[in-house]
């Protein structure tokens, strides 16, 4: 036997430790006896499978047989999942317009306004009727600019769209992504019946950084408006939605105080409610401007462990796990096209503002798979970069994001040089406050610096501002600036 390349442990007190497995999502706390026994089969003994606490740790994946490949098996899964042409994600913005002037957002401010024509309609649901014989589910996803600015468009195609599958016997759910101004319980009523499974809106930090940031074109305040549209949905409507704050230095020591103003409307403790954060990032041209304020990843990462305690307290987060293929988005499935009004086709959401990175037209399908840009992305892989195949967290980030190595010459800070998420930054925080909470261990059992995150324990590349980075990842960056 041998041990796993992806285990991670943490320890505890009283010589106890947490021990995690990124392949199997194994989860365990183990006493002396247990790392005695993995610490023997580490060093080569037979092992005894009739112990119980072999076959524990054998089940568990932190220990596998001599001949067993685990990047090989890995990425056969990863690849299973992610080229996966039975499902079909359509991304779909009805407009790019928007009513917000947010100063972070990488779309630009200076958005095309063109509304989706019914040409491009009747298109994209012949394109689901022409895929129907080779897929069994349909995800769509409302995107924008603002959606909800064309709430019409998504209502007749919405029908349209799930009488053609209910009639083949395909599977159809949808989401959507909003700034939730004109969120009202109407709409969130026409859009539960629409089969929405979730609706993502932005809150960024307490009322006065949240009406600092997140501003309608006319310079007015937003926050009032849609926490009270959230607040009379979620008494009446069961329709989930998850509040995604953003943070950079700007708003990072006012979220607690928006975690404690949700909990006082009575969001917390809700099914339909979850909150989750993520840091403002300058990953595109649009966005460029907000650089100076972006936090590192350590500094982002730390705060996001306290921010999930704090928010799980209040009952306004689950227990965080690490994902499986977290970075597998629609950019890199074959099946999988983000559609704007004029009825371009793009791969990843990140680029419907700039015309220069669409793959195609809704218009010649066949091209599109055929398109130079649409290989690119076809063709990346996190196996191929040898910084996360020696990555620990792998099975979980799996790349992380696609666009932020195809597209680095767009980005800037941290995320231009390795694109890891907060994960590599916090696991071990957010795995300990998983353990408290599910009652595995107390806050005695641990002390807050030893089972403190150190990305090179996760990983021996950890790259920092002006570090040359490894020769395939700079071949790889040379390739996406052609």
């Amino acid at each position: 036997m041998k041990p796993s390349r992806y285990n991670i442990f943490l320890p505890l007190r009283q010589g106890r430790i947490l021990a995690y497995n990124g392949f199997t999502g194994g989860f365990a706390l183990w006493e002396k006896h247990e790392q005695e026994t993995y610490q023997r089969l580490a060093n080569g003994l037979a092992a005894n499978l009739a112990d119980p606490v072999v076959r524990s740790l054998i089940y568990g994946g932190y220990l596998v047989a001599n001949y067993v490949d685990e990047l090989a098996l890995l990425e056969e899964q990863y690849n299973a999942h992610r080229f996966n042409e039975r499902a079909m994600i359509l991304t779909i913005a009805p407009t790019l317009s928007c009513n917000f002037g947010c100063d972070y957002c990488f779309q630009g401010l200076n958005k095309p306004t063109q509304v989706m024509s019914q040409e491009v309609q009747d298109a994209i649901v012949a394109l689901v009727e022409r895929s129907i014989p080779k897929i069994n589910h349909l995800h769509v996803a409302w995107y924008g600019g603002e959606p909800l600015l064309q709430l019409k468009i998504i209502e007749t195609l919405s029908d349209r769209l799930i009488g053609l599958c209910d009639a083949r016997g395909i599977k159809y759910d949808a989401m959507m992504v909003t700034n939730g101004y004109r969120l009202n319980v109407e709409v969130a009523k026409s859009l539960y019946v629409r089969r929405l499974k979730t609706v993502q809106v932005t809150l960024d930090g307490n009322r006065s950084d949240h009406d600092q940031r997140r501003v309608l074109l006319s310079g007015k305040p937003t926050f009032d408006s849609i926490t009270q549209n959230l607040r009379e949905i979620v008494d009446s409507v069961p329709l989930p939605f998850s509040i995604r704050v953003n943070i950079d230095h700007r708003n990072r020591d006012q979220i607690h105080s928006l975690i404690d103003h949700l909990a006082e409307m009575g969001f917390g403790n809700r099914q339909t409610v979850r909150m989750y954060f993520a840091p403002v990032e300058a990953m595109t041209e649009g966005c460029h401007n907000v650089a100076s304020v972006c936090m590192t990843k350590r500094q982002y990462g730390s705060l996001e462990a306290d921010l999930y305690w704090y928010a799980f307290e209040k009952g306004l987060t689950s227990l965080p796990y690490p994902p499986r293929f977290h970075g597998v988005c629609g950019a890199v499935r074959p099946n999988a096209f983000v559609i704007t009004p004029t009825g371009d086709i793009h791969k990843c959401w990140d680029t419907v503002t700039f015309p220069q990175h669409a793959v195609g037209s809704i218009f010649n399908i066949e091209a599109v798979v055929q398109n130079e840009k649409t290989q690119q992305w076809m063709d990346w892989t996190p196996f191929v970069n040898d910084t996360c195949r020696n990555c620990k967290i792998l099975p979980n980030c799996s790349g992380a994001c696609a666009y932020k190595f195809i597209h680095a010459q767009d980005t800037r800070g941290e995320a231009a040089i390795l694109p890891c998420p907060s994960w590599k930054y916090n696991i071990k925080e957010r795995l300990v406050l998983r353990a408290v909470k599910m009652g595995a261990i107390t806050a005695d059992d641990y002390d807050r610096e030893m089972i403190k995150t150190e990305p090179s324990e996760l990983c021996a590349d950890v790259y920092l501002p002006g570090q040359a980075l490894p020769d395939k990842m700079e071949a790889m960056y040379a390739l996406a600036a052609k």
